[in-house]
């Protein structure tokens, strides 16, 4: 099986090191290069096509979160990994929003950043145990503090909600995967997810809720 292949970007060589020694203690990782900086980060996703960018969050110049926007939107099958020394809910709020898969507190990295690839290979996000707790209870009171209730499409992400309108087309898992450029794994996790937000048990069920949604 090919090596995931991953690009890290900070601008201090030590923890671009550090950052090497935890895939380096397991094996189907392949650090494929390096970058100083957001725009030089930028270039090298285009030049190697990494599946994963670890992505510091303070640059010189462009910092993590606006490169990550600028990746996520130029390079979608590239997911990134924003490493970070905030706790504080915000900044893991805002690179989310910016198309980051996962958010890792640099104090907890050496736990949290193969368990991050890990989720983020599988489809799903990660947030460090300290950031998660404080975005949970954000969610919750504000959920508590709306009218009415949240509707199963509420809950969807963008990248599910893509697929769910592929799906709808009529299009197999393995023709979704390659017009994403994501695995066949991936897909059929979105697909799993799916039904089980969706409350369905099939795709006849996913193509229903579509049109009785009109979100085609």
């Amino acid at each position: 099986m090919k090596d995931v292949s991953v690009l890290l970007v900070d601008d201090h060589p030590l923890l671009r090191d550090g950052i090497k020694k935890v895939f380096s203690s397991r094996d189907g990782f392949s650090i494929v290069g390096e970058a100083e900086n957001g725009s030089e980060a930028v270039t090298k996703v285009g030049e190697l096509s990494p599946e994963i960018v670890i992505m510091d969050i303070t640059m010189k110049g462009m910092d993590g979160i606006e490169t990550t926007g600028k990746i996520c939107k130029d390079f979608p099958a590239t997911k990134v990994i924003i490493l970070s020394m905030h706790e504080e809910a915000i900044y893991a709020v805002n690179a989310f929003k910016a198309g980051a898969r996962a958010y890792v507190v640099k104090t907890s990295a050496a736990v949290d950043i193969l368990q991050a690839v890990d989720a983020v290979l599988s489809g799903k996000r990660f947030a460090s145990h300290s950031v998660s707790n404080e975005l949970l209870s954000n969610y919750v009171d504000k959920v508590l503090s709306s009218e009415g209730v949240v509707e199963p499409i509420d809950t969807l992400t963008r990248r599910e909600k893509e697929i769910l309108n592929y799906i709808a087309d009529g299009m197999t898992s393995r023709e979704i995967a390659g017009k994403l450029f994501i695995s066949l794994a991936t897909v059929k996790s979105h697909r799993i997810n799916l039904m089980r937000k969706l409350d369905v048990h099939d795709v006849a069920g996913l193509v229903r809720f579509v049109l009785r949604n009109g979100i085609l």
